[in-house]
């Protein structure tokens, strides 16, 4: 049977470069993104020696979920890249953490009684989250456990603290469901990127500027590259990092490192 990836948030953006990886590390694909238009695009771009498979639709939609469920059921789907996701610029303090936080949720509930003995799950999270770490963690550990976000609507008071939250919230969800996946001979982990070079960066620089001042702060004074995020992804799903699980990456060119002088000044 042909062992497939499934990537989410396809159509653009890290979603997009780490389909592009996976592919030419020899995947098979299973593509999600909400615009099917631009995920049929990416689609054709990859289509060639091994299957891709698109489904469009939106990941915080319980019927969505549902139908790719059963998509999953079908296929044998030996990596998942959870990408998909919005910025603070993008949405209120609901809505992101719905997207963000809720949709992963789901996404790994219906992942793990499907994917195949061995599989690798690695979600999206960010250095947001490590620049919170400590401050909202019990809240956020207990909502993740009750699949319940309601109470961390009053500590989501504005679109970036929301976005802080919910990113954390999947380095939490990595750990927590660790040992579930453990069990099963599966393996759970979340990379968070740094300040990434596409459109959804560059439009959130406009609106804050220490996002510059982060960069230009860092022991690599840039912007990474897509695929420089997607060849961690892809590095974890693979046969290289088969006893790393419950754990986030940082690829943030350094900037951990520097963030709390930074964050003082």
């Amino acid at each position: 049977m042909t062992e497939y990836a499934l990537v989410t948030g396809a159509a653009s953006g890290m979603g997009r470069a780490t389909a592009e990886v996976m592919r030419a590390a020899g995947w098979s694909l299973l593509l999600v993104d909400l615009d099917a238009g631009r995920l049929e695009a990416v689609g054709s771009e990859l289509r060639g020696s091994g299957a891709v498979d698109l489904l469009a639709g939106d990941l915080t939609d319980a019927k969505f979920i549902a139908q790719l469920s059963g998509k999953l059921a079908v296929c044998r789907i030996s990596a998942a890249v959870h990408c998909a996701g919005i910025s603070p610029g993008m949405g209120k303090p609901s809505r992101i953490l719905e997207v963000n936080l809720a949709a992963s949720i789901a996404l790994v509930d219906s992942l793990v009684d499907v994917i195949a003995d061995g599989a690798s799950v690695v979600l999206f999270a960010s250095t947001a989250g490590h620049m919170i770490a400590g401050t909202f963690d019990q809240q956020i550990a207990e909502a993740i456990t009750r699949r319940d976000l309601a109470p961390l609507q009053d500590l989501a008071t504005g679109p970036e603290i929301a976005y802080a939250i919910s990113k954390r919230g999947v380095q939490l969800l990595v750990r927590n469901r660790a040992l579930s996946f453990g069990k099963r001979n599966m393996r759970i982990n979340s990379v968070s990127p740094g300040i990434i070079d596409t459109p959804m960066s560059r439009g959130e620089m406009t609106q804050q500027p220490l996002m510059k001042t982060i960069i230009e702060k860092s022991p690599l004074p840039r912007l990474a590259l897509p695929r420089e995020v997607a060849t961690v992804a892809t590095f974890l799903c693979g046969p290289g990092a088969t006893f790393v699980t419950g754990t986030d990456i940082l690829v943030d060119g350094g900037a951990m490192t520097t963030s709390s002088e930074i964050l003082v000044e």
